[in-house]
């Protein structure tokens, strides 16, 4: 969890022209003291006295500005906004032409427009901003420097780039802080600044130990987003001998073990802490939602769906609690009438993509479907996020298929009617197993966000729209700049994926192999088996496949072919044989392993639900079905009699074989005009 990061930079100096009096020295620092001591009214009036005698001095201008946004207790933002505007204009600077910064004076004004833009979630402009601020980081003043440091940071962090947030945190410590805890073993990083040779001098005080401690949990929060587990846990106990063991260091601990697998052990931590916590308003945060919502998270991980339900609906209630104590903001001044620091607070959309996920798991698809619908606004560039939505739909449309394998409980669905009795006995077979309806009959857009097989299609082609292609390497860049969508990742090799973190190329290699499954199946329900061949035929071409998706690519070709009426093709994609394995993971390369081979616990992989076939036996029973299928459309109903009996023989329990494959029989057998048989079988499964 992010803290809040510095609030704006008061410069203390009012004046730089070789021509200052001592009665505006001594107004310039009794300004700076009641600054200091937050006697905003008393600075302001000192401020005012500077600025009848030197009219034209951008400093003043920009001091009073800040002092009188401070005075506001930091809600008046649009107003200060406007204010700096017309201070960058009298001083000739252009706010947004960051090459133009030259003067390390000016480096404040630029400071104060980033941590604007940060509280504002325009990270990558806030970025730019301080890339630039940064190389005059040596002689500029060595509080606003620490200031610079941090943002700089963060917005690493906020823009999912902790590689570079690493080596930015070894040079600093290399030039500001004195600390044994720089890690010697990072032989990888190199200096950002080539010309910076020797060390700064360090002076040893309260600021500077709280600064350094800061940079320990910002190197913690960098292993937490890298999965280096063990230097992380070196570092929160680093943190814990430094004194610096507070509320953000209790949830980075907690964090830790939840990557690591003990789950227990994460839940004892967040239950240390304090109930005597920051309220909202002082810290722009609710440690409560942050609390209720990191349980929900453990518990979807500990197989307690429901439990975890609870909890984001807590983390969710308190959210909306501490939201209520602010008005609402104006349309003519949307960022005003709150503390800037609380803009960005508002976890609504995050919690409520957590509690749809939560919500599949626990096989509630028309609630998860409502939840996602309210993420999928704000995380619109998320193509995993349209993914659960569709899988939402088809959840809704078929919630699970093991009935279909339950002979015992379906043997009274082979019969339609009995009629007459005796001799004259009748008995009518049933048309169909499935009550699955393909079609939508109601007349209604398919944009309209309802949970509906069509509505899947929509998602998943937005899925696939998002999703780069196999070849590149480079990700998706979509602007969010100036909305609650958090930046998209500008470094190479990784995909936006927001809420959660970026994907790397193996996960979107196997996100891509979920979308077309899904679309091919979506595509087969809606009765559009030219679309569903090619997704099918394009999921098989994936160079990283794993077991499940490949016998589902197998099966789902084969049935778009057979509607098709291209039955030797599909006879092709029913071979037994091509299944080896019900893996539910894409295989991973050599390099992919060696990367894999951390202290992490590994993910336990299953299916939301209980879905057939659980074995590799029971799924090439249902190929073998598949085939015999095959060959009693093309007529060749010996054949198609022998491989159901071929079926049936090495069944290992009743479990094996799904409803179909009875059914399939009795037609077969009335077919060949074998009746008895027929009656046999009917009378033993009836």
């Amino acid at each position: 969890m992010a803290e809040k990061e510095g609030e704006t930079e008061k410069k203390s100096e009012a004046a730089t022209a070789p021509t200052i009096s001592d009665q505006e020295r001594d107004w310039a620092q009794s300004a700076l003291a009641d600054f200091s001591k937050q006697n905003f009214g008393s600075c302001l009036q000192n401020l005012g006295k500077l600025e009848s005698v030197r009219p034209q001095d951008v400093k003043v201008q920009h001091n009073k500005a800040v002092a009188e946004y401070y005075k506001s207790e930091l809600k008046k933002t649009d107003q200060f906004r406007k204010t700096m505007n017309s201070v960058c204009s009298q001083a000739r600077i252009n706010i947004e032409d960051f090459d133009s910064l030259e003067d390390v004076e000016h480096c404040v004004i630029y400071y104060n427009q980033a941590v604007l833009l940060y509280h504002l979630k325009q990270y990558n402009t806030a970025l730019k901003i301080m890339n630039k601020i940064f190389s005059f980081v040596e002689p500029m003043e060595e509080s606003l420097a620490h200031r610079v440091c941090l943002l700089l940071i963060e917005l690493h962090l906020c823009t999912y780039q902790p590689e570079k947030a690493l080596t930015l945190i070894a040079y600093i410590e290399n030039q500001f802080v004195s600390t044994d805890t720089v890690i010697t073993s990072e032989k990888d990083m190199k200096p950002l600044e080539k010309e910076h040779k020797e060390k700064k001098p360090v002076s040893v005080d309260a600021a500077t130990d709280a600064f350094r401690v800061k940079l320990l949990q910002y190197r913690a929060r960098c292993y937490l987003l890298t999965h280096a587990l063990k230097a992380c846990k070196r570092e929160l106990k680093s943190i814990v001998a430094s004194g610096g063991l507070n509320l953000s260091s209790v949830f980075l601990k907690a964090n830790l073990e939840y990557l690591r697998g003990n789950y227990k052990k994460a839940m004892k931590v967040l239950s240390s802490l304090s109930q005597n916590n920051l309220s909202f308003k002082d810290c722009g945060e609710a440690p409560s939602v942050h609390f209720y919502n990191n349980n929900g998270c453990i518990h979807h991980y500990l197989g307690k769906p429901n439990l975890a339900c609870f909890y984001l609906q807590k983390a969710l209630l308190e959210n909306e609690n501490a939201l209520k104590s602010f008005p609402k903001a104006d349309s003519a001044e949307p960022y005003s009438g709150r503390p800037l620091y609380t803009l960005g607070a508002n976890k609504k959309y995050e919690l409520m993509y957590n509690l749809g996920i939560v919500l599949l798991h626990a096989g509630k698809a028309q609630q998860a479907f409502d939840c996602l619908t309210e993420a999928v606004q704000v995380f619109h560039t998320n193509p995993r996020l349209w993914l659960r939505l569709a899988e939402c739909c088809i959840m809704a449309h078929q919630s699970n298929n093991e009935s279909h394998f339950d002979i015992p409980a379906r043997r009274k669905d082979l019969t339609q009617i009995i009629i007459g009795s005796g001799l004259h006995r009748k008995v009518i077979l049933t048309s169909q197993l499935s009550n699955d309806s393909k079609y939508n009959c109601e007349g209604q857009s398919y944009a309209i966000p309802v949970a509906t097989t069509e509505f899947a299609g929509l998602c998943l082609r937005n899925a696939l729209l998002l999703l780069p292609e196999p070849q590149t390497e480079e990700p998706v860049v979509l602007s969010t700049e100036g909305t609650d969508v958090p930046p998209v990742p500008t470094h190479p090799g990784k995909l936006y994926a927001g809420p959660s973190s970026p994907l790397s190329l193996q996960e979107v290699d196997s996100l891509r192999c979920s979308v077309l499954a899904a679309s091919a199946y979506v595509s087969l329900c809606l009765g559009d088996y030219i679309v569903a061949l090619g997704h099918a035929q394009m999921l098989l071409t994936q160079s990283k496949l794993s077991g499940v998706l490949r016998m589902l690519g197998h099966l789902y070709c084969a049935e778009a072919l057979i509607l098709m009426d291209k039955i030797s093709d599909a006879i092709d994609h029913l071979n037994p044989d091509l299944i080896s394995d019900l893996s539910m993971m894409c295989p991973s390369s050599d390099k992919e392993q060696e990367k894999e081979k951390t202290d992490i616990a590994p993910e336990d992989v299953k299916p939301l639900r209980s879905w057939y076939p659980t074995s590799l036996h029971t799924a090439k029973s249902v190929m073998l079905y598949n085939l015999a299928v095959a060959f009693a459309i093309r007529g060749e109903l010996d054949k198609a009699g022998e491989t159901l009996k071929q079926v049936w023989a090495n069944r290992n329990n009743v479990r094996d074989v799904p409803i179909h494959v009875i059914m399939l029989f009795l037609y077969i057998e009335l077919q060949l005009g074998h009746a008895e048989v027929a009656r046999t079988m009917l009378m033993q499964y009836r």
